[in-house]
């Protein structure tokens, strides 16, 4: 199934690439910055959190390099830096599809976001 066994400091990394997934605000900025650059103004508004969250999660996608920013005059514009995320969201959607009714109703991590 894996080709490559990975050396422990490729695990962290890959361990915090997919921490940086693991976040539901994340995932759905990205999905809409895969469809399009958006302003924080908009990203605030499709997903339907504060400007502070919706900030914060944009530095870390920022720091982490899935997202890149550019300033035109008073706004931020934000887009996809990381290429290929498509491809692992796709590959996901068939991956987690058989386990969907069991991640749904999972309460031993992250509760909190059922």
């Amino acid at each position: 199934m894996y080709s490559t066994i990975l050396a422990p400091t490729d695990r962290a990394a890959a361990a915090r690439f997919f921490r940086v997934l693991g976040d539901p605000t994340r995932l759905h900025i990205l999905e809409l910055l895969g469809e399009q650059e958006r302003t924080v103004g908009e990203l605030v508004s499709a997903v339907g959190q504060s400007q502070p969250r919706v900030s914060t999660h944009l530095a870390c996608l920022r720091h982490c390099g899935f997202v890149d920013s550019e300033r035109r005059g008073k706004e931020i514009v934000y887009r996809l830096a990381l290429r290929g995320l498509d491809q692992i969201f796709a590959q996901a959607d068939v991956a987690l599809e058989p386990i969907s009714k069991r991640l749904a109703t999972c309460s031993r991590i992250c509760p909190d976001w059922v």
